[in-house]
């Protein structure tokens, strides 16, 4: 090899040899962050979501205990997947009936869900109650009201007899003492009257979102309007 081809390699060395300096220089990544001790790792994160999934397994697994009932009403869709041969998908219809449409008048009222039939309904009635619905409605000592009844001009059945409410003062708790009228229908009945100013009749009760005609015709001896 001639000095002169060895002075081009050495100058070609030194020209890569700068520009790999240059490089790691310029292109060095950054120091990773210090990872600190009190800081939950991805696999803590992991397993804690396995542990959650697990319980709520477990707690929808459980079956009821002799004389146990639930409350189709109030009950969460965790609760109600406790029922035998419901299932998740048929809990989550259940609860989404009942704040899309108002709460079930009876047991019987379950059938309007889509996936339970009246067979389905009938297996299911040992494990159910409904509070607040037929045969079970909460009221004062029933008195006969005879006359009219403010705003309706007509006569209160004594077999109707109960506590009259006005739509236009009636708080929540008020509400809840109707037949058939549970937490999210109260609300809504609340929420209209604010929104409205006040009911002009009993007849727009009908309007609020969930209460049809066989709603309208049980508690309509039960109210008024002022």
């Amino acid at each position: 090899m001639t000095d002169s081809e060895r002075r081009s390699m050495l100058h070609a060395a030194l020209i890569l040899g700068g520009a790999a300096l240059i490089r790691f220089v310029v292109f060095a990544p950054a120091p990773a962050e210090p990872v600190l001790d009190d800081r939950p790792s991805i696999a803590d994160s992991l397993l804690a979501a396995g542990d959650s999934v697990t319980e709520e397994r477990e707690r929808r697994s459980r079956p009821l205990a002799d004389g146990e009932t639930i409350d189709p009403n109030v009950a969460s869709a965790e609760e109600l997947d406790r029922l035998p041969g419901v299932g998740a998908s048929k809990a989550l219809r259940i609860v989404q009936e009942r704040d899309e449409n108002g709460p079930f008048a009876s047991v019987e009222d379950l059938a309007r869900v889509t996936g339970l039939g009246p067979k389905s309904v009938e297996r299911l009635k040992p494990y159910l109650r409904v509070a607040g619905g037929a045969g079970s409605v909460r009221r004062e000592p029933a008195v006969a009201r005879a006359g009219p009844v403010a705003g309706e001009g007509r006569e209160v059945p004594a077999a109707a007899a109960g506590p009259v409410v006005d739509l236009n003062r009636a708080t929540v708790e008020e509400l809840l003492a109707l037949p058939g009228i549970g937490p999210v229908m109260a609300e809504r009945i609340v929420a209209f009257r604010k929104e409205r100013g006040r009911f002009g009749g009993i007849e727009e009760l009908l309007e609020v979102k969930g209460v049809g005609a066989r709603t309208f015709a049980r508690l309509e001896p039960l109210l008024r309007v002022r």
